[in-house]
């Protein structure tokens, strides 16, 4: 063989050499994160724990296990799960997913899913600071042990919000730990703040190490967000508090005399689920009370829904579960976090703004709001020159939309810039304009946000406006050969009405996993929230933003959240005989429908009234739940036969079933029996169907001797009947049955809203009623 030959030869050999070792290497490399939910009762007796378990497990599935060095395969699995339920998050290819759904014992393996961040006055406006109030509940700092675990960024331990001055001794039932890293140390944990980890393995398995110079690889909340949503459900009454002046006042958590628990889970680059499972379950072994959880990852069913499997596990020891509902609305079908045993939280507005003005040259001025304060000021006394770049005054388009290189400076250099929300989040749209050379801007509301406003901290000095008003400033801009004008800001005003209103951010229903199941359950507090904040970044969240403050004003579910997380953990405090089902049950049915003129509430988007698919049972009114007279009371096992009625397989239900292996009672003709405390009835597609009778129990924790008389709204479509009409009480914790039966008179082509109220003179018990035809497809 000649040379030329020989290398040929060679050649060829070492590139099909390494294109077998790439394709090898890439189906070993190749592997995501999955969480596996197991039985426990099938672990072979000849192990004596469960990670040998997990190990083998893993090992008998693997692709090839000679190109795996020890070292990578203990790698492999991330984290193991035991207080909330039982499995492990494990690094697997697809082909060992699937090898694995195989294997003994092994119930459920879903994808790692990635979830966001649903991103003062409010204890003022929902009743907790006048003085009859509190000596309702009592609410001395020290004179309970609830703790909240709040699962978020982090938190920023020297706020004063975590003051602990006046505690007493850490809870003796607190089992959790101070985790020490970068930035955060043992000290840093407190009487308030009793707890603080960080969870990152799953995070580091996706997206790689995290860079520790950038970012805290521990419980310090770099962020904001989360120190900001641990304030709000409990933060120690600070004096002063505002936000460069706006909002000044008392700030206060909602029960300023809970601990805080922070689970640190989220990071520069999301939130990952095996990490916030394993906070939620260090949490439960912890022993919090309250978990609250402003975070969102889409709708799956249950079965296929982690944090609802882990919530589950988390409900049946007791803790009650808060989450955000999602900032998805105006658009129906926008939930998150829809489970029955989870409290699903809408946002709505409070009598409070931060109103500001945009003149034009014109000589018309139109209404708006901001948060500005800096040294870039523009004069009272003069005109600038406006500009517009969008094309039309209808809808956004790239010209409009002020995105990162789309402004000319030519253009837009000493003008106010007229910007389209969209795309980008809205302050950063201030800093494009200022880096182009703008010396202000307006934002306008288009047709997806309407008239609802929100109040951010820009850089320059910015003025937000509703749709109606962005279409006159943008004609005006357009028609007019030399467009002016200025912006005036007006600080902080109280008192505004209607309030509160749906926020037209806030996701909707219906809750289409379960159409018997409403939700959201309720609104609470959402916008323009003041709140403690991390002194690592400025209000606006923008690198670029040098300013540090001490509150920070936020808007989002991810803030309504806390608020009804905060006011659960009073009622616990209150009542620590009740269920997570009774406080919701509290909530919900003691939540009022109407503003503060007296009206039905509004929806943000639309003007009109809202519907129980926009703020479920209504807005929160923490001193009626303190005492509602009756409650929905649901059990673990009640949960479970719900479950038993959605079509959910024998293993795909083992995962809700590994504490006390629960089998399915049948004890409900369907899912609108489980005891919840809104009504949804479903009439089929068949129009043969013309009856559906919905069963209840509620439990008297009023007065002894009460005697309760029902009220019902009057439908279109259908007549209702209650019986019995009176529900008579001799003593306390008396449970009561009562059935509502619908019979359809006309089938309507839109669902029907209405209440259902038991009243004894004292408490009036309301539940939404949902009537729902499913058309034939």
């Amino acid at each position: 063989m000649d040379t030329v030959t020989l290398k040929w030869w060679l050649c060829l050999y070492l590139s099909t050499y390494l294109t077998l070792t790439l394709v090898v290497s890439s189906s070993i490399n190749n592997k995501k994160t999955y969480i596996v939910h197991v039985d426990t009762s099938a672990i072979p007796a000849y192990y004596t724990d469960h990670f040998d378990w997990y190990s083998s497990l893993v090992k008998s599935v693997a692709v090839s296990t000679d190109e795996i060095n020890e070292q990578e395969e203990e790698q492999r699995l991330i984290y193991t799960y035991q207080s909330a339920f039982h499995g492990m998050a494990a690094r697997l290819t697809e082909e060992e997913a699937v090898r694995l759904v195989g294997q003994n014992g092994v119930v459920g393996v879903l994808p790692e899913v990635k979830y966001e961040l649903h991103t003062t006055r409010s204890p003022m406006f929902l009743g907790l600071e006048t003085q009859d109030v509190t000596s309702v509940w009592s609410d001395k700092l020290t004179d309970h042990d609830v703790v909240v675990g709040v699962l978020d960024t982090g938190i920023w331990p020297e706020s004063p919000s975590f003051n602990d001055t006046g505690f007493t001794t850490v809870p003796a039932h607190w089992k959790g730990a101070c985790e020490v890293g970068r930035g955060f140390q043992k000290h840093h944990c407190n009487k308030k703040i009793v707890g603080a980890r960080a969870f990152y393995r799953g995070y580091e398995a996706a997206t790689g190490k995290i860079n520790e110079e950038k970012e805290y690889k521990s419980p310090r909340d770099q962020d904001g967000h989360g120190t900001h949503t641990a304030a709000t459900a409990a933060g120690s009454p600070v004096h002063g508090a505002n936000l460069l002046g706006y909002a000044y006042g008392t700030a206060r958590g909602m029960s300023p005399g809970a601990r805080i628990a922070a689970y640190k889970v989220c990071w520069a680059g999301g939130c990952f689920s095996s990490d916030i499972l394993s906070a939620v379950d260090k949490a439960v072994a912890d022993g919090v009370n309250v978990m609250s959880i402003s975070l969102g990852g889409g709708v799956s069913s249950y079965n296929r829904d982690s944090l609802s499997i882990a919530a589950f596990g988390a409900m049946e020891k007791g803790i009650l579960i808060s989450c955000s509902a999602g900032n998805g609305g105006p658009d129906p079908i926008s939930l998150t976090n829809v489970s029955p045993w989870i409290v699903t939280v809408g946002a709505s507005t409070m009598d409070r703004d931060f109103p500001g003005s945009v003149k034009l040259g014109s000589g018309a001025t139109l209404k708006g709001v901001s948060l500005y304060k800096g040294r870039r000021n523009l004069s009272p006394n003069v005109m600038y020159p406006l500009v517009y770049t969008g094309s039309n005054t209808s809808s956004p388009d790239p010209g409009s939309l002020c995105l990162e290189g789309t402004l000319d400076p030519h253009v837009v250099a000493g003008k106010i810039v007229i910007c389209d929300r969209g795309i980008s989040p809205r302050v950063q749209k201030g800093q494009v304009v200022k880096e182009a050379g703008g010396i202000g801007m307006i934002l306008s509301n288009t047709a997806a946000n309407g008239e609802e406003l929100v109040a951010d901290c820009h850089l320059i000095p910015a003025v937000a406006v509703g749709e109606k008003e962005g279409k006159a400033i943008k004609q005006y801009a357009i028609r007019d050969p030399h467009p002016t004008g200025n912006l005036a800001f007006y600080g902080t005003k109280l008192g505004i009405k209607p309030s509160p209103v749906v926020a037209a951010f806030s996701s909707r229903g219906p809750n289409f996993i379960s159409l018997e199941i409403l939700k959201p359950d309720l609104v609470a507090p959402g916008v323009n929230i003041l709140a403690a904040w991390s002194g690592d970044i400025g209000p606006s969240s923008l690198e670029a933003d040098k300013r540090r403050v001490g509150f920070n004003i936020l808007s989002g579910t991810s803030m309504s959240c806390p608020h009804v997380s905060g006011v659960a953990a009073l009622l616990k405090a209150r009542h620590p005989e009740w269920s997570p089902a009774a406080i919701k049950s509290a909530l919900m049915t003691t939540a009022y429908i109407h503003d503060n003129t007296y009206k039905p509430l509004q929806d943000s988007s639309t003007g009109g009234p809202s519907s129980p698919y926009d703020h479920g049972a209504g807005h929160i009114n923490p001193v009626k739940a303190i005492d509602p007279g009756l409650i929905y009371d649901i059990g673990a096992q009640d949960y479970f036969d719900f479950l038993c009625t959605q079509g959910l397989t024998r293993t795909q239900l083992v995962v809700f079933a590994k504490f006390s292996n629960r089998t399915c009672q049948h004890s409900r003709s369907g899912p609108s029996d489980l005891n919840y405390p809104a009504l949804s009835a479903v009439f089929p597609e068949d129009k043969r169907v013309s009856t559906v009778t919905i069963r209840r129990t509620v439990t008297n924790v009023g007065s002894p001797t009460s005697k309760y008389h029902v009220a019902i709204s009057q439908f279109k479509g259908v007549d209702v009947k209650v019986e019995p009409s009176v529900l008579s009480f001799t003593k306390k914790y008396q449970k009561l049955s009562y059935k509502v039966t619908f019979t359809t008179k006309t089938r309507q082509t839109a669902p029907e809203s209405g209440a259902l109220i038991w009243k004894d003179g004292v408490h009036r018990v309301r539940s939404p009623v949902v009537i729902t035809w499913l058309s034939p497809l």
